[in-house]
């Protein structure tokens, strides 16, 4: 029973600490993001994705960000004090869909590069014609991580008909649904209304997030969905002890990473939780919670698997190393449109280079990452520069590329059709190129301030507090920051990050309004 005690405290103080360290990362990022913004050196007609930054001295983006946390108290302790939390989620869903499904019919934003290679595979599932994925040389065979989304976009358009417009209202849906479970995950984390409250003010901000990047015709929303659902489902075991609830947790976050490969990293933030879980019960009998937890996991994989064998007769290929994308994140940019560490075609020349052979791909990837770090090694100012530029880039964009995802680009110079219909669409144009997107980035370069630094404060507090359900979003948030140093980066792919941390924003927030009101007399 001593050794028992002794073990469980080392993980109370590891917990502890660990929360600590992960709000001194979210409040660095709230301070930085003050007096330095990151934004893309790109047009309107030609998007390309270099970071620049520039910088001020704070002090006008700290007044209003004060000014704005003071008008939230005065909102949820005086305005909205007697309307119950879960009230307040209905006229943002209305609101969302109205914005959602308007800015897609406007656009119409037609996907191009990856995103019209998955469209074109889909239709070719679709359509039985699997002569594109015996070529080794496809998009499908460099990338079989995107197979899960290319049968997913092939189903949805054998149901509603092959329209790109489809996967955009389902990605506006699902945009909906991550702010409906985050706000009851909140809801299970803090019994707090104005914490509530609070969440439900943040959450409508983030609206603008979502309504741009819902006609990224990618797996990133649908995924999170799924993901949060496990995250949902995690909690609910934590509070009631019911195994059960871990078989959904296995089957939605399989799901999700079959989408979305980087949803992985939810899947190590909730299995650590889990083996902490069982450590601090200290009942050696709930290691059994492991295997069923992943029997969803492992059906929904082999599943996969063999649907796409039985289906069109394929064995899913091994595509290029994952090593590569690990040498994609630490090297020298090959074109000055390229932020260091975010994508280049590094991988898939390495893999070409290699006659499309994973082992030696992987063998020469290694031997450039050694080389690389010699390099970093031997001069650690280059260092020090270009892993700054690489998370400078991806955590201190305040629109975390969004915006960018709505810009037409060469669709406006390829396509006279489409550049005379969006020319009835002024306030379209301006809001991802023009006066109104100066305004938008001005909005979330204060919300960015707020969500972070307030976050950071909130997290510092609950690091006293030792239970687990409250640590699960912050690591996986932290595994997601550190993962994007390792792998290739992109504002982009840290949007689900940003936003599994407005909980803990909201709860800053409540806290310091707390001790300003000395117990809530405001």
């Amino acid at each position: 029973m001593e050794a028992e005690n002794k073990f469980q405290k080392v993980i109370n103080i590891l917990q502890k600490y660990g929360l600590i360290i992960i709000s001194i990362i979210i409040g660095l990022i709230g301070i930085l993001s003050i007096f330095i913004t990151a934004y893309f050196n790109c047009t309107f007609y030609h998007p390309d994705e270099k970071t620049v930054f520039k910088y001020s001295f704070g002090i006008l983006e700290i007044i209003i960000s004060i000014v704005i946390v003071f008008i939230i108290a005065i909102i949820c302790r005086k305005v909205i004090k007697k309307i119950p939390s879960n009230f307040l989620l209905m006229p943002i869903i209305l609101f969302d869909i109205v914005i959602f499904f308007y800015w897609i019919n406007a656009i119409k934003l037609n996907p191009e590069t990856d995103q019209k290679m998955i469209n074109d595979m889909a239709i070719s599932f679709l359509n039985n014609d699997i002569a594109k994925f015996t070529n080794i040389a496809q998009y499908l065979f460099l990338y079989p991580y995107q197979f899960g989304l290319t049968l997913l976009v092939s189903i949805i358009y054998k149901i509603f008909g092959e329209n790109f417009l489809y996967i955009q209202y389902i990605n506006a849906i699902c945009s909906i649904c991550n702010i409906i479970i985050l706000f009851y995950i909140s809801k299970l984390i803090f019994k707090d209304e104005n914490i509530q409250k609070i969440l439900a003010i943040l959450l409508s901000v983030f609206s603008i997030y979502w309504m741009f990047f819902n006609v990224h015709f990618y797996g990133n929303i649908i995924g999170l969905t799924l993901a949060l659902l496990s995250v949902l489902f995690t909690i609910l075991y934590l509070n009631n002890n019911k195994i059960y609830y871990l078989i959904f947790t296995g089957i939605f976050i399989s799901l999700s990473i079959l989408i979305k490969t980087n949803y992985s990293i939810f899947l190590c933030g909730i299995i650590l939780i889990l083996i902490l879980d069982i450590i601090k019960k200290w009942n050696l009998k709930n290691l059994l919670i492991i295997p069923i937890f992943l029997v969803g996991y492992l059906f929904i994989n082999l599943g996969y698997s063999s649907l796409v064998n039985y289906k069109y007769n394929l064995d899913l290929p091994e595509g290029t190393p994952m090593i590569a994308y690990v040498y994609m994140g630490m090297a020298e940019p090959n074109a000055p449109t390229y932020t260091p560490g975010w994508y280049t075609d590094d991988t898939v020349k390495l893999y070409r280079e290699n006659n499309y052979n994973n082992e030696e791909t992987s063998k020469q990837a290694n031997k450039l990452i050694k080389n690389r770090l010699q390099y970093f090694l031997e001069n650690p100012l280059y260092f020090l520069k270009y892993y700054s530029n690489k998370i400078g880039s991806t955590w201190l964009n305040p629109t975390f590329q969004t915006i960018w995802c709505s810009l037409p680009g060469t669709r406006y110079r390829l396509y006279p059709e489409y550049a005379h219909y969006l020319g009835y669409h002024e306030k379209a144009l301006s809001m991802v190129g023009g006066k109104l997107y100066n305004i938008e980035e001005n909005i979330l370069n204060i919300y960015q301030i707020i969500t972070f630094t307030f976050a950071g404060i909130g997290l510092f507090k609950l690091s006293k507090d030792l239970d687990l359900k409250k640590a699960l979003l912050p690591i996986i948030f932290v595994g997601g920051f550190l993962f994007h140093i390792i792998w290739e980066t992109k504002a982009i792919y840290v949007i689900q990050y940003f936003f599994i941390l407005l909980p803990f924003s909201a709860y800053g927030i409540n806290y310091i309004i707390d001790l300003i009101s000395q117990k809530r007399k405001i």
